[in-house]
């Protein structure tokens, strides 16, 4: 029974992964994660040169940075020929850059309860510019669709060093592609951001329509949609409820923010990562996997 070892189910050796947004972050913690559980190599994205490097400081040897804009097609091009010009082929890419964007939310109830008025209501949202809104879209849907397709030649070569299939014997994993979504793509209530929230909204729909555009080329699409998550982009949750760390014991958020009342950590999304991305996640395609603690189920006006 050795096959069901947690050795074996969850054994990443030999991978060849790329990770966009690989700086900081959930990115950084996905090429941490199979660095150390034995990947071949992981490249790591990101617009940041510095932060790239200190990402690869945990593995210099394993993880390499490549400085690439996913909003700009001539950067993914070349980020695309400096990774094949290392390696033959990927087995998993990681579309994980994404960035907050303009602060739009909602005004606030008056002192008295009175709601604002529809005027103050499209005067504080309007006075966003049209540009910061398009960029939060540049990055977070087109770049992560951009992204895909620059990659799927690298993508499609792993399939041609997958052994033929045995009869009762498991095929290893075809390639797969896994793109960050949010918890915030799920949610309806007055965002801290509107075109965040529907980047995100976006990127789960693009997951599915890719995985069902390129079934028959043998590359799966899932995502990973996290919930509260402490990184660059999430630090004003962690500021607003007074934490002044991590927030990964229980009893840092209250209860009805979050039913396990605590922030996701390191180990829940390396966890994720290394589950997915081994053979033990070969039957996921079209999959969008929620880690929040329980925070959609308490949201309301939720889908």
């Amino acid at each position: 029974m050795s096959h069901l070892q947690a050795s074996e189910l969850f054994s990443v050796k030999g991978r060849v992964v790329v990770v966009t947004g690989g700086g900081s972050g959930l990115g950084r913690t996905i090429a941490h994660a199979l660095a150390v559980n034995g990947v071949s190599k992981v490249f790591v994205l990101g617009r940041r040169e510095e932060a790239l490097q200190q990402t690869a400081t945990q593995d210099p040897n394993v993880i390499i940075p490549v400085k690439c804009d996913v909003s700009s097609k001539e950067s993914l091009d070349a980020a695309y020929e400096a990774i094949a010009a290392q390696t033959d082929h990927i087995d998993v890419l990681f579309a994980n850059s994404g960035i907050m964007g303009p602060d739009m939310p909602m005004p606030k109830p008056k002192a008295d309860g009175s709601m604002p008025s529809i005027t103050e209501v499209r005067d504080q949202l309007y006075n966003v510019p049209m540009t910061e809104f398009t960029n939060v879209m540049d990055v977070n849907v087109t770049g992560v669709y951009y992204t895909v397709l620059a990659f799927l030649p690298l993508l499609d070569a792993a399939n041609s060093k997958r052994p033929a299939p045995q009869p009762n014997v498991l095929s290893t994993p075809t390639p797969q592609v896994i793109l960050t979504g949010s918890l915030a793509g799920f949610n309806r209530k007055p965002p801290y951001s509107y075109a965040y929230n529907v980047s995100k909204a976006a990127v789960h729909h693009l997951t599915k329509m890719l995985s069902t555009t390129f079934t028959s080329y043998n590359i799966r699409f899932n995502g990973i949609s996290p919930g509260l998550y402490q990184s660059e982009m999430a630090q004003h949750s962690f500021n607003d409820n007074g934490v002044p760390d991590a927030g990964i014991s229980d009893g840092s958020f209250p209860v009805d923010m979050i039913p396990l009342t605590r922030a996701g950590s390191q180990q829940d999304f390396a966890g994720v990562v290394v589950w997915m991305t081994s053979a033990s996640g070969g039957y996921l395609n079209g999959n969008i996997l929620l880690t929040d603690g329980g925070r959609l189920s308490v949201m309301p006006s939720t889908y």
